[in-house]
């Protein structure tokens, strides 16, 4: 018999001299009540077979905190965010989990009681899948002393194997506990311009570089270093034309044909995980030629006032004629130094996150020519007097400031301000139904004059759906 065997066959043991059957209903009740203080003093040596999760799916704890309530469990002992489940050590990884004892705070209820009272939620918590948002107990931990994993997002969900979120703003996947995510993200929120406003999305791959090794935050940050890359791309249709979000106010600002290389890099502290340092780089690819073909009715141009401004073809090479200018981001990047805070880590409900840094950003005007002879139409930067560039040059424009604070209680919600390129971002999200069924919300207005592609405010919803498994 191998040395696990042992320790399993002594578990079993130890299980069936607690859990055995009693001749009356009076031991019957003292057997339960035993139960908990006879699991909370097992030698520790057999402690490690006894799987232990605490749960965070807001319909379970609801459930389950009511049931504590309506049963008369003292209500001041009751703690809706802290429910441990205590099951049996399964012989199988497809069996299903034996339920031993439920705590919801200081209060406890046993598998027996569970069975009488409310044998649906006890049938769900035993399935093997545990089709519900859990965190496993490292046996590290002492039973009575429940660990909750600091998720730092409800949207992106640390200990979820798999998880989906769509949104208007952004679309993610996560396959497997690997750390892998991907996603497509509509605006450049970095600059203040997101949604449709920007005129441009990303498709990134988010991948995992550096396993972090340190006990007291590798479950908030379970990686050291993250990196992101992928590619930006310019939007050509217009989402106001469906009539819902006919709400949403004309764009004035593209993203050049081409596309942008996309790399990011999030690098937490080995000496202190909570600090760390964020890069992100956003590049066009492709220069603005004049010998390119555009499809102008995809770009929101400007016509030229001629009697206000002077625009002129200066190379000689150039065909065309300047009939009005298009606004395009070009080149964005940020660096920063970030730093995570929970107010309280044994019960991590109240998340902050700080990121102060510098922000950088360039929008190119670009003359759309047209060829009369031919009928095509190019943009042009290079040739051509009279354009505009607009990029820092104060010292408003060069600063990044970033607050974020979320809620991770049952009903959890976010809420951040951005301050860049001297505009104010402020994002939201809430919980409609459940943890499946979300709300967010998206505003921004420059806190200085406007540009010609810019507008006073800007405000987006959009419903969430997020499912994991």
């Amino acid at each position: 018999m191998t040395n696990i065997m042992r320790r399993f066959f002594i578990a079993t043991v130890v299980l069936l001299s607690l859990l055995g059957s009693r001749a009356t209903t009076v031991f019957a009740q003292e057997a339960d009540s035993a139960v908990y203080t006879r699991l909370t003093s097992i030698d520790p040596e057999l402690l490690q077979y006894f799987p232990r999760w605490f749960i965070c799916e807001s319909d379970i704890q609801a459930k389950i905190f009511n049931a504590f309530r309506v049963l008369g469990y003292r209500r001041e002992n009751l703690d809706q965010q802290k429910i441990v489940v205590t099951a049996q050590p399964v012989a199988n990884s497809e069996d299903p989990f034996e339920i031993l004892i439920v705590e919801c705070g200081t209060e406890k209820m046993t598998s027996q009681e569970m069975s009488s009272n409310i044998p649906n939620i006890l049938s769900r918590l035993a399935e093997v899948s545990r089709p519900y948002c859990y965190t496993e107990i490292p046996t590290t931990t002492p039973a009575s002393q429940p660990q909750s994993e600091a998720i730092t997002s409800f949207l992106r969900p640390n200990n979820a194997a798999h998880s989906f979120t769509l949104s208007a703003f952004e679309q993610t996947l996560k396959i497997g506990k690997s750390g892998f995510w991907l996603s497509n993200i509509m605006g450049t929120d970095q600059t203040g311009y997101h949604f449709w406003n920007a005129g441009e999305a990303k498709v990134l791959l988010q991948r995992p570089l550096y396993v972090n090794n340190d006990q007291e935050t590798r479950r908030a940050i379970p990686y050291l270093i993250n990196a992101r890359m992928g590619m930006g791309y310019r939007m050509t249709s217009d989402p106001r034309q469906s009539g819902i979000l006919s709400f949403i106010p004309a764009r004035r600002l593209d993203a050049g044909y081409g596309g942008k290389i996309v790399t990011a890099l999030d690098f937490n502290m080995p000496f202190n995980p909570r600090f760390g340092l964020s890069v992100n780089a956003e590049l066009p690819l492709e220069p603005v030629k004049a010998s390119t073909l555009v499809d102008t009715t995809t770009y929101a141009s400007t016509p030229i006032d001629f009697d206000s401004r002077v625009i002129n073809v200066d190379n000689p090479l150039i065909v065309g004629n300047p009939v009005s200018t298009v606004n395009l981001l070009r080149a964005t990047g940020q660096v920063t130094m970030f730093y995570n805070m929970w107010l309280d880590e044994t019960r991590p409900e109240n998340f902050f996150r700080f990121d102060l840094g510098v922000n950088y950003y360039e929008v190119r005007e670009a003359a759309v020519l047209a060829d009369t002879a031919t009928g095509y139409t190019t943009l042009a930067i290079q040739g051509i007097s009279g354009l505009q560039t607009w990029k820092p040059n104060e010292l408003g424009d060069w600063i990044y400031a970033k607050v974020e604070y979320r809620n991770q209680s049952t009903y959890p919600f976010g809420v951040d301000l951005q301050y860049a390129n001297q505009t104010l971002m402020a994002h939201a999200y809430v919980p409609l139904f459940g943890q499946w069924l979300y709300l967010e919300a998206k505003y921004a207005q420059p806190l200085r004059g406007l540009r010609p592609f810019e507008r006073e405010h800007v405000f987006m919803i959009s419903p969430v759906l997020r499912l994991t498994l």
